[in-house]
């Protein structure tokens, strides 16, 4: 088998504009493994969000990267390796929000930290573990992880950051009236020690620990596993994906993603309403 590995993005890649997991993906999952391959969730979702998509679709017994890279999860579903940011760049990174009035929540675990409550983190638990009803999901596992997903309300982050001590390992930004471009600028300039990517071209900002990326946890949970990244597939849609589309030997860009991601791909699949993914895994890795 010339890829031994693929590594799948979630949002707009394995999930459907219904977030709904299309059964011919699945299937071809399930090929594609039962020739040997590994498949790999690799997503800016947190690990029980991560953990509930492999287990809905019976990938339990792999590896998952979750939060853009900054978590890795073996194949018991437990935490392997862990990037978090250091508490000096928080407290800077959140001078600089409240300066420029700009909206940020944090992820603590599977907590969500969140000054106030807006748009972006109304109904988090339900958009995390997604409801799956299309898919098959079981509901009392679901339920059951609902329940581990909690949103706190922190209305002094200095305070809670000192008296906590949190183990953050990804921010999100977000801002409707176009400033995050210049504002990822001046992130980059005045507070460091912070990878910034954007899915949504620059409505919103993913920010994990410097150095973190999907591409980076990649090469290293196939160093794990003894496959090279050449023995890799990747597949994504969007500018957080770029790195790993990049890095991966082969590269393979949704036919929904932007111009800019599918020109640093190797190839390119359907969109995600046309089982992008199973057409990948058929076309490219079966053959």
């Amino acid at each position: 088998m010339k890829y031994k590995m693929l590594a799948t993005d979630m949002d707009g890649t394995l999930l459907n504009e219904q977030r709904e997991i299309d059964k011919e993906n699945i299937e071809a999952i399930h090929e594609y493994r039962e020739r040997g391959g590994r498949v790999v969730i690799c997503s800016g979702r947190s690990p029980l969000s991560t953990k509930w998509i492999a287990n809905t679709i019976g990938l339990k017994g792999e590896p998952i990267i979750a939060y853009n890279g900054a978590v890795i999860l073996d194949e018991n579903g437990e935490i392997s390796e862990q990037s978090v940011f250091q508490h000096d760049h928080l407290m800077s990174f959140w001078e600089l929000c409240e300066g420029e009035g700009i909206y940020a929540h944090f992820y603590e675990g599977d907590t969500l930290l969140v000054p106030t409550e807006t748009k972006w983190n109304k109904n988090w638990i339900e958009n995390n573990i997604l409801s799956f009803e299309k898919t098959g999901a079981n509901l009392e596992e679901r339920e059951s992880f609902r329940s581990k997903c909690k949103v706190k309300m922190v209305d002094d982050f200095y305070r809670y950051v000192r008296s906590n001590q949190p183990v953050i390992t990804k921010i999100a930004v977000f801002n409707d009236e176009g400033k995050l471009a210049d504002f990822s600028k001046t992130i980059d300039k005045q507070v460091g020690g912070m990878e910034i990517s954007s899915s949504f071209n620059f409505l919103n900002l993913e920010i994990s620990p410097a150095g973190v990326s999907k591409a980076s946890s990649l090469v290293k949970l196939g160093d794990t596993h003894d496959i090279h990244i050449s023995q890799i597939a990747a597949i994504g849609d969007n500018f957080n994906d770029s790195l790993m589309l990049s890095a991966a030997g082969l590269g393979i860009a949704m036919g929904n993603a932007p111009d800019e991601v599918k020109e640093l791909a190797d190839q390119v699949t359907g969109s995600n309403h046309e089982a992008g993914v199973a057409q990948a895994i058929r076309r490219f890795l079966l053959e």
